[in-house]
């Protein structure tokens, strides 16, 4: 393949992160080669949510957002009832920010429309292909597939939460650990809810609904979807091993489903009832602490999207988080030069990290709002249980924020200089955390005091 003397980059993992990071390159006169462990793209997925600061990026990818809003919903409300089914709020879903819109989407048929346009513009995947080393220098990197050497002028680790290329940066085989919790998850045609009276009225609708229900450690999410004709259900449940794996070939179990929402709304009950066992899968929620360190020593492998900092579901923006990091990371690379790589990883860093950290934890305070609800707070206000749409998120502009501010931050990374993050909420100032204190704080049960991301 042609490289480019704009600098050439190997990417490992052909996610959202990986082909986002691979085409952003290409669309700025870079080149780039994609490592793909699995043999084909794979068709197996439910739903993500496509935030406008996603959109926005993905508008500049040819006709890619058209494709991706085919295989999307806009549902204009989340109706949130508790475990009896009573009505607590009905929270509104903004439809766009900026004129960039707010999707949720099938998953593998956003990959399929990556995918097809990334090769479209000259990305090389090589798919089954599995990295069993890294190696670099001052002037290169390259990795080590089999009995074959690759090689460019640096590796984009793009290889999700039980990524090779963290360990080789940190140099710490940090077991991805798991979160406390696990999501049965499914997609399936919309016509199984008449079988029951409870849900049939949910096949006659001719707009996308979104429910949820929540109960103790429990809540479960209905996404009915009347132009695919599918529908969507989630129950997030406690863990009940300790295993750190996660995979879509993890068959749920219908029996042990039924047992989470046992006692609660007969419609939840009638919905979760609908989903065909040959569909379900258990899908263990893991984390990572977040790590300070996405640069290796030399400077030519960086740490994006998951393989950085794995989301849980409930943040709504791990996603959004990977196609940023793109955007961000190449305007970089634009910035500084094939010269300055190893400055511009490390500067990439700073201008994510903090926001990242953030957006991490707004994830498990999300699901601790709706899992250890305070019920008399949320009398005096339900809007407590809303789902966050922050504009510090959906408002932002990753690729201009990296111009703007890549000089500051390289100032920062080479001379020492404080640097201040302005893509968070106004006046937040960070604090580290580890999932251990996390998983302290959730048997704690603490409420609002502890909260440090609002969900507006």
């Amino acid at each position: 393949m042609a490289r480019s003397e704009k600098g050439h980059f190997l990417i490992i993992g052909g996610g959202f992160a990986g082909l986002a990071t691979a085409i952003e390159l290409k669309r700025k006169g870079f080149s780039a080669e994609v490592f793909e462990t699995a043999p084909e793209l794979s068709l197996i997925g439910d739903v993500i949510q496509i935030g406008s600061s996603a959109t926005r990026i993905i508008s500049k990818w040819g006709d890619t957002l058209k494709g991706v809003t085919e295989y999307s919903s806009r549902p204009k409300t989340m109706s949130i009832y508790n475990s009896a089914g009573e009505l607590v709020f009905d929270s509104p879903i903004l439809a766009d920010y900026d004129g960039f819109p707010i999707l949720f989407s099938n998953r593998s048929g956003v990959q399929k429309c990556f995918y097809e346009y990334a090769l479209s513009i000259g990305v090389t995947v090589h798919l089954n292909t599995r990295v069993t080393e890294y190696f670099e220098n001052d002037e290169c990197a390259g990795i080590t597939i089999g009995s074959k050497e690759f090689k460019g002028d640096a590796i984009i680790a793009c290889d999700g939460i039980h990524s090779y290329g963290r360990r080789y940066v940190t140099g710490i085989n940090q077991i991805a650990q798991t979160s406390g919790f696990s999501v049965y998850r499914s997609w399936f045609p919309l016509e199984r809810l008449s079988h029951d009276p409870l849900t049939k009225h949910f096949t006659s609708s001719t707009e996308e609904e979104l429910i949820m229900w929540v109960g103790r450690d429990t809540h479960t999410n209905l996404l009915v979807l009347p132009k695919p004709q599918g529908a969507v259900v989630f129950v997030t449940h406690p863990d009940t091993d300790n295993e750190a794996s996660e995979s879509w070939s993890r068959k749920g179990s219908m029996e042990d489903m039924m047992k989470n929402v046992e006692g609660w709304d007969p419609i939840c009950r009638a919905a979760v009832a609908a989903v065909p066992q040959e569909v379900l899968i258990d899908w263990k929620l893991l984390w990572r602490d977040p790590t300070r360190k996405w640069v290796s020593d030399k400077g030519r492998v960086v740490l994006v999207g998951d393989s950085a900092h794995p989301h849980l579901p409930t943040s709504g923006t791990g996603g959004v988080q990977a196609i940023e990091d793109a955007a961000t990371l190449v305007a970089v690379l634009d910035s500084l030069g094939k010269e300055k790589i190893p400055l511009a990883f490390r500067v990439f860093q700073k201008l994510r990290y903090e926001r990242t950290s953030l957006t991490q934890r707004m994830g498990w305070e999300t699901r601790h709002r709706w899992h250890k609800t305070d019920w008399e707070a949320v009398a005096k206000d339900p809007a407590i249980m809303k789902m966050p749409q922050p504009t510090w998120i959906y408002g932002h502009d990753a690729e201009k924020y990296a111009y703007d501010r890549t000089a500051e931050a390289a100032e920062s990374v080479e001379k020492g200089t404080a640097f201040q993050s302005t893509n968070i909420p106004e006046g937040h100032v960070h604090e580290d955390w580890t999932v251990e204190m996390m998983l302290a704080l959730e048997q704690d049960e603490v409420q609002k005091n502890f909260y440090k991301v609002a969900n507006v």
